[in-house]
């Protein structure tokens, strides 16, 4: 009988605690979803140690064990979802999760019959968490569904209603004040994070240049170009397959892929040209001082050296390309980047692995014309002056 290996965990057990860096590339917003995940599982976990403590303690006769123990078992088991889970939960997953927490946590101040209970401090880490980590929106209704919970709490207890009423607001009041601060903190890291960003035009999982770093080296290359009268090959690529490539191949692998690529051009390319990554699966590369003959010498060669690498793999991987230049194909960025978008639909469409040179009937009549020695004029004239026909002049 065969033994049957056992399959590691991906991403590794240590890298899912974060005692270990991660093992592989990452785009920045599965990162993000990762640490989220962890956050929040550790939330959990020590909200399971607490309830465990709470249960052995001197003062447990004064609670209810049973409501304890159930806390804590809901909440070694949502910890549990989020370990399994990690970076392929879906966004909106976390904020059902908290909410999931804003629960147990009520349940917990109920079971110790005290709304002054300490447990009172546990709703601390999830409006924390929440406008930390969660939109405006979804952190408002976390701090809703708090408040009301609370009132809830208050409602059921044996306190007067005004000693309620003045509990209630001041509670509220501050944890709302909290989470705000907790807000602009956010705020502040990501402006911090943009305008590195705009800075280093860099793209953090293949190393090539971003979107925005594209666009103004093209325009760069394409104002040169046009003072010195030379020409500018673009090609723009796209592993083939049907579908997107996360939804083909998951998230995880999708960046290894992406990331395997973008090493791949930025070793290939001539040191005037650049590569960079302008959408989640879309790639280009901009030739100075090149033609489409050259640019599509060059989208050969990094075809067939993706097509060698993932050969031997278990998913075969291969690259199509389209191709245009400057001036033939259009006097201007967006003419350019319509043309290769065209080119490389074509490319795909005819099955892929390949390259596609963009073609118009305009483009193959200024060929043909230039490369021969004929000469058209343009004769205008005067209805009366036509009798039957076109006048034809003949060539001197």
């Amino acid at each position: 009988m065969p033994i049957s290996t056992p399959v590691a965990m991906d991403p590794s057990i240590l890298e899912r605690l974060g005692v270990r860096p991660a093992g592989g590339p990452q785009n920045r917003e599965r990162a993000e979803r990762a640490m989220a995940a962890r956050s929040l599982m550790y939330l959990f976990l020590v909200g399971t140690l607490m309830a465990a403590v709470a249960l052995v303690s001197p003062v447990s006769g004064e609670i209810s064990p049973m409501r304890i123990a159930s806390m804590g078992a809901c909440s070694a088991l949502i910890a549990l979802l989020l370990f399994v889970g990690y970076d392929r939960l879906p966004s909106w997953s976390l904020s059902v999760f908290l909410l999931c927490g804003s629960m147990l946590v009520e349940w917990s101040i109920y079971a110790a019959n005290d709304p002054t209970s300490p447990f009172l401090l546990l709703y601390l880490w999830v409006i924390f968490y929440a406008f930390y980590f969660l939109n405006r929106f979804q952190a408002a209704m976390q701090a809703l569904f708090i408040g009301v919970a609370y009132g809830a709490v208050l409602v059921l207890s044996d306190e007067p209603f005004r000693g309620q009423v003045v509990r209630w607001l001041v509670f509220t009041v501050a944890l709302v004040v909290a989470g705000l601060l907790v807000r602009v903190m956010r705020e502040r890291i990501n402006s911090l994070v943009g305008s590195l960003d705009v800075v280093s035009r860099t793209d953090m999982l293949t190393g090539l240049l971003d979107e925005h770093g594209f666009d103004e080296i093209l325009e760069k290359e394409l104002e040169r170009a046009r003072r010195s009268g030379n020409r500018v090959g673009l090609a723009l690529a796209r592993l083939d397959g049907e579908g997107t490539l996360r939804r083909r191949v998951g998230d995880r692998r999708a960046d290894e892929l992406l990331a395997a690529i973008g090493r791949e051009i930025a070793g290939t390319i001539r040191l005037n040209d650049e590569g960079a990554r302008i959408d989640d699966e879309l790639l280009a590369v901009v030739c100075p001082y090149t033609d489409e003959q050259g640019a599509v010498v060059m989208a050969e060669r990094l075809a067939s050296l993706v097509r060698e690498r993932f050969a031997g793999s278990d998913s075969p991987q291969t690259l199509s390309f389209g191709v245009a230049s400057y001036p033939k194909h259009g006097a201007g960025s967006d003419a350019l980047l319509h043309a290769v978008h065209q080119a490389l639909d074509e490319a795909r469409t005819l099955g892929g692995d390949r390259a596609v040179t963009f073609f118009s009937a305009e483009n193959s009549i200024e060929e043909r014309l230039r490369g021969s020695d004929v000469s058209l004029e343009v004769l205008t004239a005067e209805p009366h002056e036509i009798e039957d026909g076109i006048d034809v002049v003949p060539r001197a």
